[in-house]
């Protein structure tokens, strides 16, 4: 009986101890390093005052909800800071609809949660991750608004809109003279740099033999190649430093992010399992090695330009800024990844499979239901949510649940339930948590349809 027990304790830190190896050697290098400096560079170059500004009572509802919902991206606020953040914005006069967007947006969009769920559990999750609390975030905002809406305060309002819309026109002209073509071609050469970074990340390797191209390496070098290109053109035509600096920065971790795959999926004879001592000396080892070799260069390469352009052409005070909170974001945030990950290698271990597929194994509501409840009970501190979903997945879950849990848990906690209601009230405060319940359910059911392929049921 004892050794029984002892048994299960060795395997159980075993476990935790793999899975501990596998984060450090992969994901910490090539994306979470990366992510931390976008993230430190968000709280020092793009002012808070600026975003709280269209937030307010009386910004556009077509300026303010897209403001309030990628706040959260621009600002790298986590599930921990959104709290006070919200309590901030809401003193400062935002609306009520705003307010609400961003409380649920901040935590879900959040770049170093995106970034973590791309790398180890995978792309479609974290871009429907981000499109979903973005999209869901700007109806949850306007239903509270509509729901709690003043109706004579509503009519002042509307009419206060239509006298500031004639003031608008007047100038509507004048501002339309300001844009020219140079400028135009300038956000599209950022917006394409973007858009490329999101290609790398999608066609990884896995990807591309799904769709049967028998030459990844090739397709993405190309891809590569052409974000590469872009981003020079960035730095020579596009002369704000900020928007340059983002743009590299952000090449990088997508550029990061796709290398991990080499690593993260077997071989296509299933042979040897990535991270096994049998990978390591087998042929596929080697051709992963080979493949990754040019990207490798390329990624080197553009950090080292990033370097110099930041001593270049950044201050020297606000560069000292920068770095201390990226720190900030590292001691906050890394050593409860650290007990995260090694606290969801263990728990694999010890949870029955069995148990996981028969609860949350299937595209039904009730399944969604217990994801979603979980998400809210269990309370985890930011981005230790990632790890503990891949060990869900690993066990069973099914991909939609997995969905609505990871919308879920950033979203609502016991905490944030408890301090939301001391400034909106208890009726606001249950009116939002049964539309986040609502969302998400919605969410993880219609992602098993529509990308799982997986039948709705009740049970």
């Amino acid at each position: 009986m004892a050794s029984a027990f002892w048994l299960t304790v060795l395997s159980m830190l075993q476990g935790g101890v793999f899975a501990l190896a596998d984060y450090l050697s992969l994901h910490v290098l090539l994306c979470l390093i990366p992510a931390f400096f976008i993230a430190g560079a968000m709280i020092v170059f793009v002012p808070k005052e600026l975003i709280v500004k269209y937030m307010g009572k009386d910004s556009r509802k077509i300026v303010a909800y897209p403001v309030a919902a990628i706040s959260g991206l621009l600002l790298a606020v986590c599930s921990c800071t959104v709290l006070p953040l919200f309590a901030g914005i809401k003193k400062k006069g935002a609306g009520l609809g705003p307010a609400m967007t961003f409380l649920f947006s901040a935590p879900a969009v959040n770049i170093l949660a995106l970034t973590y769920t791309g790398t180890l559990i995978g792309m479609d999750i974290a871009i429907a991750r981000a499109i979903l609390a973005l999209s869901f975030a700007i109806i949850i905002g306007l239903l509270m608004d509509l729901i709690f809406k003043d109706k004579k305060k509503k009519l002042i309002e509307d009419v206060e809109t239509s006298k500031m819309d004639i003031e608008e026109s007047k100038t509507e002209i004048k501002e339309r003279k300001k844009i020219n073509l140079f400028t135009v071609g300038k956000g599209a050469l950022v917006l394409s740099v973007l858009v490329v970074g999101v290609l790398i990340a999608v066609f990884n390797r896995n990807n591309l033999q799904s769709m049967g191209v028998t030459n990844p390496p090739l397709i993405q070098t190309i891809i590569w190649g052409a974000g590469l290109s872009l981003l020079i053109g960035c730095f020579f035509i596009v002369k704000n430093n900020k928007i340059n600096l983002f743009s590299g920065l952000i090449y990088l971790l997508f550029t990061g992010t796709s290398q991990i795959n080499y690593f993260t999926i077997s071989d296509p004879n299933n042979a040897v399992l990535p991270g096994s001592f049998e990978y390591f000396k087998s042929e596929s080892f080697v051709v992963d090695i080979s493949n990754m070799g040019i990207k490798a260069v390329l990624s080197i390469v553009v950090g080292i330009a990033m370097v110099v352009y930041v001593i270049k052409r950044i201050d020297k005070e606000e560069r000292k800024e920068w770095m201390r909170e990226t720190w900030f974001f590292v001691k906050k945030i890394f050593l409860y990844l650290i007990i995260g990950v090694f606290i969801a290698g263990m728990l694999k271990e010890l949870i029955p499979p069995e148990l996981i597929q028969n609860l949350v194994g299937r595209n039904s509501l009730t399944a969604n239901l217990i994801g979603v409840t979980f998400g809210v009970v269990a309370y985890f501190p930011t981005l230790m949510e990632v790890p503990i979903a891949q060990m869900f997945l690993d066990l069973g879950m099914a991909r939609g649940v997995l969905l609505a849990y990871l919308l879920a848990d950033p979203e609502l906690s016991i905490q944030s339930i408890l301090v939301t209601r001391k400034f909106i009230g208890d009726k606001k405060n249950f009116v939002y948590l049964i539309l986040v319940i609502i969302f998400t359910v919605l969410a993880g059911l219609l992602f098993g349809l529509i990308v799982s392929k997986e039948p709705i049921t009740f049970f």
